[in-house]
């Protein structure tokens, strides 16, 4: 009994599958003729037949014909102005895979080549879309999908599409998408994406053109029809970066301290990472370590006027010892004569100075002699002194800070010097 219900069973499937046959060849007559209209009316009436069949009873003969014709007639309807949407694409996409699944199962794939040919287009469609969606619409969710679907679409045919994993991993994290955004950067360091770009002027039309690999680029201009090749820096190092600001945003510290030893080894010179690092011991209020980690750079660096700024701020502020603070910016200024940070700070510290001067004279008791306090005044004075060269120094290097101007606005007033009060006090003004 169950050999006859099996033997009904097939050739009820072979039945099928032989009135599927001229359906799927009228549709590529249609696509052929340029009808799309009646070759999609054709190859989706072959695609309910077929689906009606089990996997296992469907003609191995047919198959590939039918996902080929099915992926002509979606890619012909995509590229159709009329057509062109999201559904005609993905459609097109699953026929092509499902041809290059279906040959490469079976062992050998002959129709699958017009997957790997078309593929690649197809993704850059997704691409396509996705740059719409991002720029143009400002639909970041539906570019992210996108952007997904060109990756995916480039793996069928055994390419890494990692500049793109690039932009899924940017978008998420705009998104607050956090787990898909880290295991993208996570993906996108273990695979060590540099995104490094080749460009080039092109002799055709004397503009810059990006070229996919160097081989090309060199080709190009052996041939003289490019010059002036450059390279972009890598941003593998903004991967590092990325994460790390979700670790502490999110006090994931031991993520962040096993993340932040491996950037550093790996870009031992990049200010961001050190500037992260230093963020975190400071987060803990751990001055010392972040002291500590700042003389180990140093000792690779001695005038780098952003470590010694730093170390000069940790002395200063943190760790309250006033004559180290003072050493260092005056080493970060010697490196760097136009460090305004380090200016401005020096101006803060006499104004400190001058403060304990004020506090000697307010504690004078009521019969003190006015040489007491004319000497106290005067010490006051030379300390103001030293902080309105400062002041004054930053603001040639920037006129516009508004911190500098209302420091100097205050220096003058202590000092007497009303005219320059006013005169600093319009610029302010005049900024606000």
């Amino acid at each position: 009994m169950k050999k006859v219900l099996f033997a009904a069973f097939a050739g009820a499937a072979l039945l099928a599958q032989a009135q599927d046959g001229p359906t799927i060849s009228s549709a590529k007559i249609a696509l052929n003729a340029g009808d799309l209209a009646e070759a999609k009316k054709y190859i989706d009436e072959a695609k309910k037949g077929i689906e009606a069949i089990a996997p296992e009873a469907r003609n191995p003969k047919l198959m590939p014909k039918y996902f080929l014709y099915r992926g002509d007639v979606y890619y012909a309807l995509f590229n159709d102005p009329s057509s062109k949407n999201l559904e005609t694409l993905n459609e097109a996409v699953a026929a092509y895979s499902d041809l290059l699944d279906y040959e490469t199962k079976l062992g050998k794939v002959k129709l699958g080549t017009a997957s790997q040919e078309k593929l690649p287009l197809l993704a850059q469609a997704y691409v396509q879309l996705a740059e719409d969606f991002n720029f143009n619409q400002n639909d970041k969710k539906s570019a992210v999908s996108a952007y997904e679907r060109a990756v995916e679409t480039r793996a069928k045919v055994g390419q890494l599409d990692t500049t793109n994993m690039s932009y899924v991993a940017y978008l998420s994290a705009e998104l607050g998408d956090k787990p898909k955004a880290e295991a993208m950067f996570k993906k996108l360091i273990e695979l060590e994406y540099k995104g490094i770009q080749w460009t080039a002027l092109l002799a055709e039309d004397g503009k810059r053109y990006p070229f996919p690999d160097k081989a090309t680029l060199d080709m190009y201009i052996k041939t003289e029809k490019a010059s002036d090749p450059q390279r972009s820096e890598s941003i593998l190092v903004d991967f590092y970066v990325r994460l790390l600001f979700m670790y502490i945003e999110e006090k994931r510290t031991a993520d962040f301290d096993a993340l932040i030893k491996v950037a550093r080894a790996k870009f031992p010179a990049n200010d961001d990472l050190l500037k992260l690092e230093l963020q975190a011991y400071l987060d803990r209020e751990d001055f010392a370590g972040a002291v500590a980690k700042l003389d180990e750079a140093l000792t690779k660096e001695p005038n780098n006027p952003l470590y010694l700024y730093n170390a000069g701020f940790l002395y200063h502020q943190k760790l309250k010892n006033t004559a180290k603070g003072i050493e260092y910016y005056q080493k970060a200024i010697a490196a760097d004569e136009k460090y305004v940070d380090a200016i401005y700070m020096l101006g803060l510290v006499y104004i400190d100075e001058s403060n304990k001067f004020v506090e000697q004279i307010n504690a004078l008791p009521r019969n003190a002699t006015q040489k007491q306090f004319d000497e106290l005044d005067k010490k006051k004075n030379a300390e103001l002194q030293k902080a309105l060269s400062y002041f004054e120094r930053s603001y040639k290097v920037n006129p516009k800070d508004l911190s500098t101007l209302e420091a100097l606005r205050e220096v003058y007033y202590k000092l007497s010097k009303y005219e320059d009060v006013k005169r600093v006090a319009a610029e302010i003004a005049a900024l606000q």
